[in-house]
């Protein structure tokens, strides 16, 4: 009787192999193989062989593959029995990753795994250690020992012979060693193939089923693991409690209960010591998304939104009807996010804590790139194939590189998720270096199978500072919601593109709610499905605000009748077809994600049948269901978007009243939507008085000194982050001679230096600045020379020197740079008239092309000069491409705040 074939030694694309998951599973079920091994070097491929084996119903054997250094290198098979085997090769692996396995660590290791090897001596050196060792048979070419359980196993690199072509392109892409052994097949088996090739081994094909019955463990989620908390959540919640009114505290008592039943008081206990922390160091953190309905997470200073004052049910945070914990995402200030997640390992070890990883696979681009270099072909080749997209050659190098479309081809660590647990992080999932600190071999989705909780701190580059003091701040400040409705906010978090301030000055805003409304609005699907349009014409009683159902009016009445938020699903659901709120959100997922399954079909019946049942008529229940159906594909998170609101009136309330430090941290954030000289125009607009670099005054960053703003070193164009360093440490100069003495800078930095205007405090011309400079580097690097005497240097002229600093630092400190090169002009921003046709000469700070409905190009640009921004609309049949500068010439009519362009043209600087 034929013993069933089982591929142990399967290695996969994430590996060394050439095939993917797909391919391997649908020969499994072809040719009705059970069971099936991975023995990849790493696990980042587990998780998806682990959603094949079930959706197959097919037995898996978790193993791995590792080299041991110390014994010449051989490769050998370890396969986890138990839950300790399991852990022990992660750790196994982790060292790998690390550079540190040797044999000994292997030896402590060794408890709950199998070893295999077709190394005589590695089995006997491990022997001690292992106490189940097989002695891999290869077939055709193996001789017995009588020593070890011999056991007929092969590696498999690719699932079928046509396969073969790609595991040479995937050797040659990654540099791994091609293997190729004469005679021995590296492709699947059928049964019969298996048993006749080992017909002559008998025992090591009987091996197979004690070897399949001693590998059982497969990793799952068996419970959620929470890093331990010396907190409890009564504890946390008691104070708080006290001044609480009936209402508020029946609110608490239900989320309570079901965080409580769902075993997920850990997890809030953990992001609070996550706040607390950080807020002891100064760092402020809100949590983002859906669990700004959480009243706790509010109580608890973790949310800047009561859920109660804006309707937000709990239900869309944490469904009951769910088992996965709810998403505890938190913001914090961009600048401040390295430094929190390195005290949080210091804090709970650095065993303990780690990034999760990211698989980044082959796309279009890099899948031709990669192949083509594969075979031959040069960088400076590849640059310009593009005129040879028709040649035979190409065609086919295109056809290759398609199956490796989706391949994993890189990992690299989340831009925000990491993992903290209470045992080291890896008894659960191997380690992986990475640049960002160590990444765990599983991306998101595998950190939940094993039952680890990611927790997602992003960096917000524009977080207001003042988040530390909300309790203190007015958020119904006349003067800010003015100043909001004039749209004078540049900089201000999610409050400051073109888009959103033009809707700011249209709907003038007055609340929270209305700030939250206009980032909602603007958002591309509300604005595709027209309701940007129709929500201004009923805010302008251009249209009157109706509801499909009058029992809609708690749930649409802030946006005027017109769903824009996904928790208005839940409501309508709930105040309509009296669906708990957990159904409510059972619905909105529904619609959102399982548009066309039979959930959907289930929950439509269900709504109609509790409608009905409630008395509703059908011509009433109809235009109900229609509308849940028109706007459910995109609404947005209400919750998320009054949190963002709330963060954008603390941006204005900071730029409204300190708008000297709010510029500074703006700048230094990097991240807005417009560049760095856009927010240097608006400070000196606000009447702030910027400074070039000085190297006696500036710090690295931008900078206040004398209640002047002050240009970071970091912006000169080649100077380096040590030499930066260096000139802040050996400071202050006496003069030039000096500075040069102890800056050691090379030529290229001391020249961008003098440029940017960083050395004119001196005192001294550029001639001579440049003098000095190529003096100190044409002596010895260690004793710099300098004459006593030094000719008159006569200076450049003003304009040589501006266009110079210019250059290096990108942008003019002091003027804007129309002042300087278009000084002349007749017409500012600030002289336009609405309805007039009007010329106007602008610099570019930002730009943004789009395709109309028919597939036509427009775009949109924002012009800045001395007194102010200007938007400028260019319609498909006036936009000519390649046609953008720096500096724009535009004519055209002012309209709405906007200047249509009839005419423009990029202008020389």
């Amino acid at each position: 009787m034929c013993q069933s074939y089982i591929p142990l030694l399967y290695h996969s694309n994430y590996g060394v192999g050439g095939s993917d998951f797909t391919t391997l599973f649908e020969h499994l079920a072809k040719h009705k193989i059970k069971s099936c091994g991975i023995v990849d070097d790493t696990f980042f491929g587990l998780p998806e062989f682990i959603s094949h084996v079930k959706k197959n119903n097919i037995k898996p054997i978790i193993g791995a593959h590792v080299l041991l250094a110390h014994e010449g290198y051989d490769r050998i098979y370890l396969f986890a029995r138990n839950k300790c085997g399991y852990q022990n090769l992660c750790r196994i692996l982790t060292a790998q990753a690390f550079n540190r396995l040797d044999s000994q660590y292997l030896k402590e290791h060794a408890e709950g795994l199998v070893l295999l090897s077709a190394s005589l001596p590695v089995l006997k050196n491990l022997r001690t250690a292992f106490t189940h060792i097989y002695y891999i048979v290869l077939p055709y070419h193996t001789p017995l020992t009588n020593e070890f359980a011999p056991i007929a196993a092969h590696d498999i690199f690719y699932v079928t012979r046509q396969d073969k072509a790609l595991y040479r392109l995937m050797c040659a892409i990654k540099e791994n060693t091609y293997e190729s052994r004469p005679g021995i097949p590296h492709h699947l088996l059928t049964h019969t193939a298996f048993n006749t090739i080992y017909r002559d081994y008998p025992q090591a094909i009987k091996n197979y089923k004690t070897f399949t019955e001693l590998c059982d463990f497969v990793p799952e989620n068996r419970q959620w693991i929470f890093p331990t908390s010396k907190n409890k959540l009564d504890d946390i919640m008691a104070p708080k409690k006290q001044k609480l009114n009936n209402k508020q505290n029946a609110r608490l008592q239900y989320e309570h209960r079901i965080i409580k039943e769902m075993g997920f008081e850990p997890y809030f206990c953990l992001v609070y010591d996550l706040k607390e922390f950080a807020q002891s160091r100064g760092i402020g953190m809100n949590v983002r998304g859906s669990a700004a309905s959480s009243y706790i997470l509010y109580l608890l200073g973790l949310s800047v939104v009561d859920p109660l004052r804006y309707n937000l049910p709990f239900e869309r945070f944490l469904n009951p009807q769910r088992a996965e914990p709810p998403d505890i995402d938190v913001d914090v200030e961009f600048n401040e996010r390295d430094k929190l997640i390195r005290e949080i390992i210091r804090a709970f070890g650095s065993d303990h804590v780690a990034h999760i990883s990211v698989i980044n696979r082959f796309r279009r681009r890099s899948r031709f790139r990669d192949t083509a270099r594969a075979y031959g072909i040069s960088p400076q080749e590849l640059k310009n194939i593009v005129h040879h997209t028709k040649e035979s050659l190409v065609r086919q190098l295109y056809d290759v590189a398609k199956k490796i479309d989706h391949y994993p081809h890189y990992f690299s660590c989340h831009a925000s998720g990491i993992v903290i647990t209470p045992e080291p992080v890896c008894n659960f999932v191997p380690l992986y270096p990475s640049p960002a600190g160590q990444i765990t071999h599983f991306d998101k989705d595998g950190i939940e199978m094993v039952g680890l909780v990611k927790i997602d701190i992003l960096g917000v580059r524009g977080f207001p500072y003042l988040y530390l003091s909300k309790d203190t701040i007015d958020f119904n400040d006349k003067n800010v919601y003015r100043f909001i409705s004039e749209a004078k906010t540049l900089g201000c978090f999610q409050i400051e593109s073109p888009i959103v301030r033009q809707f700011l000055r249209k709907i003038k805003p007055k609340t929270l709610m209305d700030i939250a409304n206009a980032i909602a609005i603007i958002r591309p699907g509300p604005a595709q499905g027209g309701m940007k349009e129709r929500f201004l014409k009923r805010l302008k009683g251009d249209e009157e605000v109706t509801y499909p159902h009058s029992s809609l009016q708690k749930a649409l009445s802030n946006t005027l009748g017109i769903p824009v938020y996904q928790e208005q699903i839940l409501q309508i659901a709930h105040d309509f077809a009296h669906f708990s709120l957990s159904n409510g959100d059972m619905l909105r997922r529904a619609m959102t994600k399982e548009r066309n399954t039979n959930r959907m079909e289930e929950l439509k019946e269900r709504f109609f049948a509790k409608a009905t049942h409630l008395g509703y008529s059908e011509k009433e229940i109809v235009p109900v269901w229609k509308r849940i159906e028109a706007f459910s594909s995109f609404g947005f998170n209400m919750a998320h978007s009054i949190t963002y609101a709330t963060l954008a009136y603390l941006s204005a309330y900071q730029k409204y009243y300190n708008p000297r430090d709010f510029f500074c941290r703006v700048i230094n954030n990097k991240g807005g939507y417009y560049t760095t000289y856009a927010y240097v125009n608006d400070a000196r607009r606000w009447g702030i008085t910027v400074k070039a670099p000085d190297v006696n005054t500036a710090e690295a960053d931008f900078s206040i000194h004398n209640d002047s703003l002050i240009t970071g070193l970091n912006e000169v164009k080649d100077l380096s982050t040590k030499s930066i360093q260096r000139i802040i440490k050996f400071r202050p100069f006496k003069d030039a001679t000096d500075f040069f003495y102890y800056a050691h800078l090379s030529i290229d930095e001391g020249i961008s230096l003098i440029r940017s205007g960083g050395l004119d405090g001196f005192g001294i011309t550029w001639p001579h600045l440049y003098f000095l400079l190529l003096n100190a580097k044409s002596k010895t690097k260690t004793v710099p020379w300098f004459p006593a005497q030094t000719p008159d240097f006569k200076d450049f002229c003003t304009q040589t020197k501006i266009h110079s600093q210019f250059r290096t630092i990108n942008f003019l400190p002091e003027k804007h740079i129309l002042e300087m090169f278009y000084p002349s002009r007749t017409t500012r921003i600030v002289d336009l008239v609405p309805g007039t046709k009007s010329s106007i000469i602008g610099a570019l700070i930002a730009q943004r092309t789009i395709y109309t409905v028919k597939k036509r190009v427009m775009s949109f640009i924002t012009l800045d000069d001395e007194t102010g921004t200007l938007e400028v609309i260019i319609f498909p049949n006036k936009y000519r491409p390649h046609t953008i500068g720096a500096v724009m010439h535009v004519e055209g009519v002012f309209k709405d705040n906007s200047l249509i362009a009839d005419n423009y043209s990029p202008l020389p600087i």
